[in-house]
């Protein structure tokens, strides 16, 4: 069950963006008089009027009021607005104050292991999901050098490229799957170089490093690849990630931690 709360969090940080661009509107219509607008068509075309607030008398906007016609219309507008936006932080405040989904996870969590053994949970706890994704079985490919590079969980890798994205997968604690093979329409039988798990959200990344991008022959073989990939449903930064390099601009850690924290956490 994906957790809403960060999200709900972004969006509390946009009304609150909203809030602060409707107020400094509003402070500088502040003086605007407190006229009242009515609109009104006539053989095709708009024609607005004043209206008194107590006898409901109407006076037509001259050519020179068109000015202040637009600042009232604005300042109303931004009044409505305000205040909507204001009741929405309100109400989404309050949610998100009592929202914790881990409540539904916790019932399981904190039944005895006797009570556990005679109850399904009604969707499976983190640590049994990952269990299982991690479980799942495959032939890696051999290894044809005699370079070894192996993470700090002792997962070989091919090169000290990956090595440093293994790494730092581990130390984030980011489930992932060396050159697990998937089937690409078009392109057979191919192995990412990692399949990720972000676990928040339950959802699978393909991750794939190229490492020689100025080398032409490489380059075109692997935008090639990538295409393929997009024609298989794999978008970058939605269920794909990419990492490059050159000779001359070798692979960054801080790049690499970017895209773990952008797209795995």
């Amino acid at each position: 069950m994906e957790n809403l709360k960060v999200k709900m969090e972004e969006q509390l940080k946009e009304i609150d963006r909203l809030i602060t661009k409707s107020n400094k509107t509003l402070e500088r219509l502040k003086d605007i008089p407190n006229k009242k607008i009515i609109v009104s068509k006539s053989n095709g075309s708009t024609q607005y009027y004043w209206v008194d607030w107590k006898t409901k008398e109407r006076k037509y906007v001259s050519v020179s009021e068109k000015r202040l016609l637009r600042n009232v219309a604005q300042r109303d507008y931004e009044e409505v607005v305000n205040r909507k936006l204001c009741s929405l932080k309100s109400t989404l405040e309050k949610f998100i104050n009592k929202y914790d989904i881990d409540e539904i996870y916790a019932v399981y969590n904190k039944m005895s292991e006797g009570k556990k053994a005679l109850v399904t949970p009604i969707e499976e706890v983190d640590e049994v999901y990952i269990k299982k994704w991690l479980n799942d079985t495959y032939d890696p490919m051999g290894f044809m050098d005699n370079t070894e590079f192996y993470s700090n969980n002792g997962v070989r890798v091919r090169s000290k490229s990956e090595l440093i994205i293994a790494n730092l997968l581990e130390q984030y604690e980011i489930p992932y799957k060396y050159e697990r093979p998937i089937q690409l329409r078009g392109l057979g039988n191919v192995r990412p170089d990692f399949i990720c798990l972000n676990k928040r959200e339950r959802k699978e990344f393909v991750w794939e490093h190229f490492g020689m991008m100025d080398n032409g022959e490489y380059a075109n073989k692997n935008i090639s690849k990538l295409n393929m990939y997009q024609q298989n449903g794999y978008y970058l930064g939605e269920n794909m990630i990419a990492s490059f390099e050159t000779s001359q601009k070798p692979i960054s850690s801080k790049n690499i931690k970017t895209l773990i924290e952008q797209h795995l956490q």
